[in-house]
């Protein structure tokens, strides 16, 4: 049995896990002022079980109170209401006493202390400078907390990645933790025996979702396949723990499980260390850093509570943490879009390159039987000069059939092999033109390969070739316009209503794959690449050809 008085408190009397403590409280000294009063309440430390044993009449009575005893209309986040008792209530004319027990380790002295009950009010209904400077930081962080952890459960519930859905499982036992322990009447599921194992037990379970989140988020399995096995083993290990500490609380073997919290703090600590230098020594990307530098800050806020009981290190070390993690989880989303839009680009590319394919055999297919025309008439000269030229012209697009693009250069020659071969296959019967700003580096400029060559092939089967009399011309300009690359292919052919109007529906294919290209590489949202076909009339109104306007941007 301890005695205790209220000018001081017993500095040498700590209260150990789980034992139970009686003390007798003299209050001899105080005999004057308690009858002023007729309520008072008994104050001291928060004690998860406490008995108050006074005289009521001629026997003993006793009155419950402590953190799972507790029960009045109105509750403060931080102090509990205490113990009621009167003057007449007072054992033998001088002492009361409390019979407690505590659950956890309190590194605090035994104090006792009390206040009429309207005095004891200003306790419950109200709070102090100094409980709000206390109280604030928490209720701070349990804000921050809860808009991170909807946060991340959103991302988890939108792009079902594994490191999003432990780390917003961090988060909530992490708050859960903190401001249960600084402000513990915020939740009313703590002031329970089961809800003070599960506000106790975060603590291992903040661990555990720490080390599940870091193993996804540095993707161990394939990075760091050592760390990988280490981390399954502490998953494991961690696992067994709250299985452990759940038997040895609720048997109310309270020094084993403080024990095992204890084994929990230096396990984690050592792993925690081994897992920095390692991934500093051995870092595969920028993600290391992240998780390294984050779980630095909170490790010095976790060993700074566990050696000088403050939970504002922790809360300060864990905000820091929380900072940096949320820093380094929008870098991976970043990573992961850049990687997104890389493969769609590359699948783009594949994609054009089989379009391409598609206008090539359509090219050769059309040489080959313009040969044969010229070979079943008769015309040997002008087959052997077709076939030289084809001959040069089939080598350039082979050797340019694994580019993308090509310089405007090497676009415009392949464009002027195409139509001496296409001037062979008519006798000369139309006549062209290519000029070339000077305001256009041709050397410099890059655009799609063959990319003219379809409009001129349409301009000459279906605008030139239908024209009857007359001169027969088709011109091409490049020039510069603000932050395009502007190509013009102008006919004086029969335009596309002369084509409506035959029997023949035939599109050209080519046209409609070289549109596709172009959408495909515009990789602006604007679609700022564009193809523009104007139907052009004479003073009768007669269809008089075609022109087709092509822009492409920062070519």
């Amino acid at each position: 049995m301890l005695e205790s008085s209220f000018t001081k408190p017993h500095e040498n009397v700590l209260l150990d896990v789980g034992k139970t403590y009686w003390f007798k409280i003299d209050l001899n000294n105080e005999l004057d002022t308690l009858q002023t009063q007729d309520l008072w309440r008994l104050r001291s430390n928060h004690f998860n079980r406490a008995q108050l044993y006074f005289k009521d009449g001629d026997s003993i009575a006793t009155h419950s109170f402590g953190r799972f005893k507790e029960n009045i209309e109105k509750r403060s986040l931080k102090h509990g209401s205490g113990a009621v008792f009167r003057y007449e209530n007072i054992i033998s004319g001088r002492y009361l006493y409390v019979k407690a027990k505590n659950h956890f380790e309190y590194p605090y002295p035994v104090h006792f202390g009390y206040l009429s009950n309207d005095a004891n009010r200003f306790y419950t209904d109200y709070y102090s400078d100094q409980d709000l400077e206390q109280i604030t930081p928490s209720i701070l962080f349990l804000g921050g907390c809860a808009i991170l952890f909807l946060t991340f459960a959103v991302i988890f519930l939108n792009v079902r990645s594994l490191e999003f859905l432990f780390y917003s499982f961090y988060v909530l036992f992490l708050c859960g933790f903190l401001t249960g322990l600084d402000i513990p009447r915020v939740f009313t599921l703590f002031d329970s025996e089961l809800g003070f194992w599960a506000l106790t037990i975060s603590q291992v379970l903040i661990n555990l979702f720490y080390v599940l989140f870091a193993k996804f988020y540095l993707n161990t399995e394939k990075q760091y396949p050592l760390l990988d096995i280490i981390i399954k083993i502490i998953v494991l290990v961690l696992i067994l723990i709250v299985l452990a500490h759940g038997i040895a609380y609720f048997s109310e073997h309270y020094q084993l499980q403080s024990n095992i919290l204890n084994f929990q703090r230096l396990l984690m600590t050592l792993f925690g260390l081994f897992a920095m230098v390692y991934l500093l020594l051995l870092r595969k990307d920028i993600l290391a850093c992240f998780i390294v530098a984050g779980s630095f800050c909170y490790m010095l806020g976790a060993l700074a509570f566990w050696l000088m009981y403050s939970k504002h290190y922790m809360i300060l070390g864990s905000m820091l943490e929380i900072m940096i993690f949320s820093l380094g989880l929008a870098y991976k989303i970043k990573l992961e879009y850049e990687g997104k839009v890389i493969l769609q680009r590359e699948v783009s590319l594949k994609d054009i390159s089989a379009k391409r394919a598609q206008i090539n055999p359509h090219f050769f297919f059309n040489s080959l039987g313009s040969i044969q025309h010229l070979i079943l008439h008769d015309k040997k000269n002008a087959a052997l000069n077709y076939l030289n030229k084809f001959s040069k012209l089939a080598r350039s697009v082979l050797e340019s059939s694994y580019e993308t693009t090509v310089t405007l250069t090497e676009e415009i020659e392949l464009l002027r092999s195409y139509l001496e071969l296409e001037s062979l296959r008519f006798d000369k019967a139309f006549s062209y033109t290519i000029t070339v700003a000077d305001s256009v580096d041709t050397d410099a400029v890059e655009i799609p390969l063959m990319l003219i060559q379809p409009f001129a092939e349409n301009a000459i089967i279906h605008g030139l070739m239908g024209k009857k009399t007359g001169e027969k011309k088709l011109e091409f300009r490049f020039f510069m316009e603000t932050e395009y690359l502007v190509i013009e292919i102008e006919d004086n052919g029969v335009g596309r209503y002369y084509e409506k109007t035959k029997k023949s529906k035939k599109k050209s294919r080519g046209m409609e794959i070289t549109k596709k290209r172009l959408k495909m590489l515009d990789t602006s949202d604007l679609n700022k690449n564009s193809i523009e076909i104007i139907d052009k009339y004479d003073t009768q109104s007669q269809p008089s050809g075609t022109k087709v306007i092509i822009r492409l941007n920062n070519p």
